[in-house]
């Protein structure tokens, strides 16, 4: 599993920043990623993929009334697919 800890010390080695600096990057572009999401805004990151809110409706369940609400949706770019494809399952 990867958290963001380990996430940070690859980037760190990647970008040759300090782990402080890495940090405080990571930190701002998920504080992006939030802030954008709950104004309900649509965020592509290609060849990572795209979130996207979606409406829900209202509806009746069998013990509570479920309100509106938006639903996180993540959809991998094509790139991403074929590299876990090729990694994981694919030939």
């Amino acid at each position: 599993m990867i958290n963001k800890s380990s996430l940070m010390r690859s980037a760190s080695r990647t970008t040759g920043l300090s782990l402080r600096d890495t940090a405080a990057c990571i930190d701002s572009v998920v504080e992006a990623i939030n802030d954008a999401i709950s104004r309900g805004e649509r965020i592509e990151l290609r060849g990572f993929g795209t979130f996207d809110v979606r409406k829900v409706a209202a509806r009746k369940a069998t013990f509570a009334n479920i309100p509106a609400h938006g639903r996180i949706v993540f959809r991998p770019s094509q790139k991403l697919k074929k590299s876990v494809w090729n990694k994981i399952g694919g030939t």
